[in-house]
C-alpha cells in the first residue's frame, strides 16, 4: 500500500506520520493519528472497537471514551462522512471519493456526533428542563436522550418548582426568560428551599452579559451556557455537575454518619491515634496544573471562561489518571493531585518502577489531550494552554478512609510535597525564558528515569531551597521535559 493517500481536500501522508488539509498541516495527535492510520489501512471492512483500541494503544488498557475523543478530533478534521458508524460493529473509513460502479457517489449513514455519544456508566441521570420556547425545549430535551439521561421537560418556572417539589431530579437546565416565573425566581426560590438548595443548576441563556452570569452563580447556579448550546459543551457541563453532585452526596452521608456517631458517644479518634493507624507506602506522586501565562491570558475573556476552562482541563486530566492506574489525592489551587503504584501482591521494587512509568505515560497523555482541546479553543478564538507537571516517587503516609478526614487530608509525604514543588518549578521555568502559553513542561525527580518519557531530557539546575515547600526533597538530579 503506498505511503502517500490523497482523498481530494485531505491528504495522508503515513511515512511522514502527517495529514495535509487543504494543503497545510494540520495538527493531529499521535493517538489521532494512530486510530486514521488502522482505518485506512483496513478501510475495505469495518474496524471495531476493541480493535482500534489495541492497535492505537498497543499493550496499554483504556476505556471506549479515550476512543470516541480521538474519532471525534478526526472527524471535525476531516469531515463527519469521512469515518462512519456501524452500529454494534464499530468504525469505516470512507474515503469522499468513494463512488458506485455508475459513478454516482455512494451514500455515508449518518453518525451519531461523537460528542453526543452516551457517558460512562454511572453518570446518567433524571434530569429536568425549564423551557418556555418549544423548539428550543425539543432540540435540548433530544440531546440529553441521546447522552443517556432521562429527561422531563417543563414550560415555565412555576412548572420547575412544583417538579422539583414532587420528585427528585438530579439536575436542572433552566431557562432564564420565562413566563410566570423567570430562572432568576427560580433560583431565588430554590436558594430559600433547604430541600431544593443542593439541586444542581445549569442556566441556558442567549444573554452573554457578564452581570447576569455572575447573578446566577450567586444565586446558586453550577454553571451558565449561552444559546444556542454546543453539543460538547453540553455534554461536558452536565457531567461535570452530576459530578459535582455525586460528590456532595458523599460528603452529607459522611456528615451523618459522624453525627449519629456523636450522638452515641462514640470514641473520637484523635490526631495522634489516626497518625498511629496511617500506612506508609512508596509511591510515585504527579502534580499537574495550568501554566500560569495560560491563565493571565485567559483572564481578560468572559468572566464564566476561564473557570469553565479548568474544569474541562481537569477532566481530561482525571481520565488519563485513571486510564494508567492511579487514584486522585485531591486538588488543591488548581493543581490536580494523583498517586500510583499503591500496590499489594507485588515486590516494591516492581511497583515502585510500573508507578513511575504509569505516571509518565499519564502526563504523555494529559500533554497529548490538551493539544487537541488548543486546538479546539484555537479554532473558536479562545485561548488554549500549556501544563506544568511534576513527578516525583518516594515515601507516602495513608490515613485509613474511615478517619474522617478529606481525600486529600488522608495523604501526606515527601513524594507530594516534591511533586508539588516541581510542578511549581516547572511552571515558572519555560524554555529558555520562552512565553510560549501552550508549551508544556514535565518536570521529574531523579528517581524517575526520564528516558520513559521518549522525550528528549534535559537535567534540571538545582532547585533553590526557597523555591517552594518541598523542593529540598527534589536535590539536584531533577529533569525538564519541554513539549511544543
Amino acid at each position: 500500500m503506498s505511503d502517500c493517500h490523497d482523498f481530494g481536500h485531505f491528504c495522508v501522508r503515513l511515512d511522514q506520520r502527517q495529514v495535509l488539509v487543504h494543503g497545510e498541516p494540520a495538527a493531529l495527535g499521535s493517538r489521532a493519528f494512530e486510530v486514521l492510520r488502522a482505518l485506512l489501512e483496513r478501510r475495505e471492512r469495518v474496524v471495531s472497537k476493541d480493535e482500534l483500541m489495541q492497535l492505537a494503544w498497543p499493550g496499554v488498557v483504556v476505556e471506549e471514551n479515550n476512543l470516541s475523543v480521538q474519532v471525534a478530533a478526526l472527524r471535525k478534521l476531516l469531515g463527519a462522512s469521512v469515518i462512519t458508524t456501524v452500529a454494534g460493529r464499530g468504525y469505516q473509513f470512507t474515503p469522499p471519493s468513494a463512488a458506485r460502479p455508475d459513478g454516482t457517489r455512494a451514500p455515508v449513514a449518518p453518525a451519531a456526533p461523537a460528542s453526543l455519544a452516551p457517558p460512562l456508566h454511572g453518570t446518567r441521570g433524571h434530569l429536568l428542563v425549564a423551557e418556555d420556547n418549544r423548539v428550543n425545549r425539543l432540540l435540548l430535551v433530544r440531546s440529553l436522550e441521546l447522552l443517556g439521561h432521562q429527561v422531563t421537560a417543563v414550560l415555565d418556572g412555576r412548572q420547575a418548582l412544583e417538579a422539583l417539589r414532587t420528585r427528585r431530579f438530579d439536575l436542572l437546565l433552566l431557562d432564564l426568560a420565562m413566563p410566570h416565573m423567570s430562572g432568576f425566581e427560580v433560583l431565588e426560590a430554590m436558594a430559600r428551599d433547604p430541600e431544593l438548595r443542593d439541586v444542581p443548576v445549569v442556566v441556558t441563556s442567549s444573554v452573554e452579559a457578564v452581570d447576569r452570569v455572575a447573578r446566577c452563580i450567586e444565586l446558586g447556579a453550577d454553571d451558565y451556557l449561552h444559546k444556542p448550546v454546543d453539543p460538547t459543551l453540553l455534554k461536558a457541563r452536565v457531567a461535570s455537575s452530576l459530578e459535582k453532585a455525586r460528590l456532595r452526596e458523599q460528603q452529607r452521608e459522611l456528615i451523618q454518619r459522624l453525627t449519629v456517631a456523636a450522638a452515641a458517644q462514640a470514641p473520637r479518634a484523635s490526631e495522634s491515634s489516626v497518625l498511629q493507624q496511617a500506612e506508609r507506602v512508596e509511591a510515585a506522586v504527579l502534580a499537574v496544573k495550568l501554566r500560569s501565562a495560560a491563565q493571565a491570558m485567559c483572564a481578560d475573556q468572559a468572566a464564566a471562561d476561564p473557570m469553565r476552562w479548568l474544569d474541562e482541563c481537569h477532566t481530561l486530566w482525571r481520565d488519563a489518571v485513571a486510564n494508567h492506574g492511579g487514584v486522585l489525592i485531591g486538588e488543591l489551587g488548581g493543581t490536580l493531585l494523583a498517586r500510583f503504584g499503591v500496590a499489594s501482591g507485588a515486590s516494591e521494587a516492581a511497583t515502585m518502577a510500573q508507578a513511575r512509568l504509569s505516571a509518565t505515560r499519564a502526563a504523555l497523555d494529559m500533554a497529548e489531550m490538551q493539544d487537541l482541546f488548543n486546538a479546539e479553543r484555537l479554532a473558536l478564538g479562545r485561548t488554549g494552554g500549556g501544563l506544568a507537571v511534576g513527578i516525583a516517587s518516594g515515601a507516602l503516609m495513608l490515613a485509613p478512609a474511615g478517619a474522617g478526614l478529606p481525600l486529600q487530608g488522608r495523604c501526606m509525604g515527601a513524594a507530594l510535597d516534591a511533586a508539588l514543588a516541581l510542578s511549581w518549578q516547572a511552571d515558572a521555568a519555560g524554555l529558555e525564558g520562552s512565553e510560549d502559553a501552550n508549551e508544556h513542561q514535565i518536570w521529574l525527580d531523579a528517581a524517575t528515569p526520564a528516558a520513559r518519557l521518549g522525550r528528549g531530557a534535559t537535567r534540571a539546575p538545582p532547585l533553590p531551597a526557597a523555591a517552594a515547600p518541598g523542593a529540598a526533597l527534589c536535590r539536584a538530579g531533577v529533569f525538564a521535559v519541554t513539549l511544543r
